[in-house]
């Protein structure tokens, strides 16, 4: 096989976390109901708004991000933040919010916008809002406020707006009540808002823990693994539309070592691209790859994770992983680290808020990311 046709330089494959894949495959039905809803929001009529869940891995911030485009595309603004814990979160939103409002003409709507973005910048240090400060008083929950009035602004000049929230379970939980409280507001009085907030599994859970109506106000979008097919479509059609083909061995062996997971499925096609010296493109390649792609996994998706688990909390996390794919019992894995529930339950909960762990249901925890337990084993082979 002449060696420039698997140039790396043309490698189509784009492994990098949010990094849009070349063929964005299995979530067209997740995209129409946004859209729909997007559109039936710009013409007064009602629509839910949406969350997407699901591991790490699954492509979440590439299917938000390409739903703010889409929002452009029909007419939105669009406000769009990673939450980062902390005042970083609302501080950006308010300089996103603050943008918005100033794109339009001043009136009394605009003016009422902006006081109520101050109020909240009042809350938080570095905002860097300009208003004069005698004109609004310190108020948090005024975050209703700023998100019903920016979409009130926006209404009048016939847009909408989205907020785009990604990892959203990792918000002050006061912050995500007066968040949801102003989408809320914008459903009750008819205003063109969407809500679009994704995050780890458990974030359907703090969003009912929020606010009583979740369940009414959102349709949630989890998103598991790409099935054996859509495995294949993600690997065959970026490769055919530069006359390169794969064997059905390669790809069913990248079915196989992904599980169907989009992150691991552009890793693996990534590395066999770059290392593949047949035509089409053969197991044998994939097999060549493998000692790359695990690299490329461990040394960045898994031991990034690892990396900012607390010396206290890795005892928990090896106990986890010693017991398999989860979900597990707590008390199973308390009993795994030679501890009670009681004495690890701080453990749990921090490992939880720091997306490491997460609780399918009540008294069951599970990896936040695919195949953590295998790595973990991997790491600490000597502890068992």
């Amino acid at each position: 096989m002449s060696g420039e046709l698997y140039d790396p330089i043309a490698n189509p494959y784009a492994p990098g976390a949010g990094t849009p894949p070349p063929a964005l495959v299995g979530r067209d039905e997740v995209i129409d109901i946004a859209e729909v809803a997007l559109r039936r929001l710009r013409s007064a009529r009602a629509s839910q708004h949406m969350l997407i869940t699901g591991l790490r891995g699954v492509g979440k911030t590439v299917l938000l991000g390409k739903l703010a485009a889409l929002a452009e595309h029909v007419g939105y603004r669009v406000i769009r933040v990673e939450a980062l814990g902390g005042d970083d979160t609302i501080r950006s939103i308010l300089r996103q919010a603050r943008r918005i409002v100033e794109e339009f003409d001043s009136s009394a709507k605009v003016g009422r916008a902006l006081r109520s973005i101050e109020s909240v910048s009042l809350t938080v240090v570095g905002t860097g809002v300009a208003i004069e400060r005698q004109v609004a008083r310190a108020d948090r929950e005024a975050l209703a406020d700023v998100v019903a009035d920016i979409a009130a602004v926006a209404a009048d000049e016939d847009l909408g707006v989205m907020v785009a929230l990604d990892e959203a379970q990792m918000l002050d939980h006061h912050d995500l009540r007066r968040l949801l409280a102003g989408i809320h507001r914008c459903s009750q009085d008819g205003l063109p808002l969407y809500g679009l907030l994704a995050g780890l599994p458990n974030l359907v859970g703090e969003v009912a823990k929020a606010v009583t109506y979740a369940e009414r106000m959102f349709t949630v979008a989890d998103l598991g693994p790409l099935t054996p097919d859509q495995v294949v479509q993600a690997i065959v059609e970026p490769a055919q539309e530069i006359g390169i083909s794969w064997s059905s061995e390669a790809t069913e062996k990248i079915v196989d070592h992904s599980d169907g997971f989009p992150f691991f499925v552009q890793t693996w096609a990534y590395h066999t691209w770059n290392a593949a010296t047949d035509d089409p493109i053969s197991g044998a390649d994939v097999e060549r790859a493998a000692p790359n792609a695990n690299h490329a996994l461990d040394s960045s998706f898994f031991a990034a994770r690892i990396a900012r688990i607390p010396a206290s909390e890795v005892a928990y996390v090896q106990a986890l992983a010693s017991l398999g794919p989860g979900p597990h019992r707590s008390g199973e894995v308390a009993a795994a680290a030679g501890k009670s529930t009681p004495q690890v339950a701080a453990f749990r909960d921090r490992l939880i808020a720091e997306g490491v762990i997460y609780a399918p249901r009540y008294g069951w925890v599970e990896f936040a990311i695919p195949h953590f337990d295998r790595y973990v084993r991997r790491v600490f082979a000597t502890e068992f």
